[in-house]
């Protein structure tokens, strides 16, 4: 079981240092940009809760996709505290580019299975990560 494991690790760090490369961003800025994307636009202090990370690591992450102009930041006019995220047109096509390799990553990853060991894996994978919220608790 520890080697499939394994083997199934070493194809998740594969698929994630491709997707590094393919779109010229770390992992980090890589699922902000998908995060803003999906919701049109968020406000920073909700994409820091979502990705769990500080205000400050965040505001690194921002200038980063800015300065690529994969983002665009805009304070409000109400509350000049509160700054609104969404993605360009360049953004977006990355993010679309990274879904689509999503898509064939994991067609050609289980094209072997029959639609109920497809379903039967997820129910599986379901299982075994419900309610799995901190991770260190794997090792205790």
């Amino acid at each position: 079981m520890q080697k499939t494991f394994h083997k199934l690790f070493k194809i998740i760090d594969f698929k994630k240092e491709y997707q590094q490369k393919s779109s010229g961003l770390n992992y980090l800025q890589l699922h902000a940009l998908e995060k803003i994307y999906k919701e049109k636009s968020m406000k920073t202090l909700e994409i820091s809760k979502v990705l769990n990370i500080s205000p400050s690591t965040l505001i690194g992450v921002l200038d980063e996709l800015e300065s690529q102009e994969l983002i665009m930041r805009q304070r409000q006019l109400e509350d000049k505290r509160v700054v609104l995220v969404t993605t360009t047109i360049k953004g977006e096509v990355i993010v679309k580019k990274h879904f689509e390799e999503d898509r064939l990553f994991l067609e050609n990853l289980l094209k072997k299975l029959n639609e109920e060991e497809k379903t039967n894996l997820e129910d599986l994978l379901d299982k075994m990560t419900e309610g799995l919220t901190e991770f260190e608790t794997l090792f205790n």
